[in-house]
């Protein structure tokens, strides 16, 4: 039988769909105008970089709550960029709602791991996970 090991960022439904989400934002920004690269080109990606750093801290504490909360703020201005670049037209409106959809599930599994961790109580280890 193979030891237990604490629960890594591999292990977490949340890493795995922000991994995937993080590395198709990064592909459209990709290919955004020049003009852009240095104001909201590098404002997305560092972003999407930060929710995968806060996501991968918050998977090895025992109160995660302060990173997951990082994470979640990102997301929120994340989600404000994503609509900008749809209006000025370097996002279609199909790359849009599949970012937002990204976004959105994400969130969700963000909210869920959030109210794990406040209503966890006095067993902090169970918010590791």
């Amino acid at each position: 039988m193979a030891p237990s090991r604490p629960a890594g960022p591999n292990d977490l439904l949340l890493f795995e769909k922000w991994m995937d989400a993080a590395k198709w934002l990064l592909a459209r920004t990709e290919r955004f105008p020049k003009r852009l690269r240095h104001s909201l080109t590098e404002r997305i990606d560092l972003l999407a970089v930060g929710i995968l750093e806060d996501v991968t801290s918050a998977a090895y504490r025992k109160d995660p709550r302060p990173d997951l909360g990082s994470a979640n703020d990102k997301l929120n201005r994340l989600r404000v960029l994503l609509r900008l670049a749809h209006e000025m037209k370097v996002l279609s409106h199909d790359q849009y709602r599949e970012g937002a959809e990204r976004l959105a599930e994400a969130g969700r599994l963000l909210g869920g791991w959030l109210r794990k961790g406040k209503t966890s109580g006095s067993d902090p280890e169970a918010a590791d996970v």
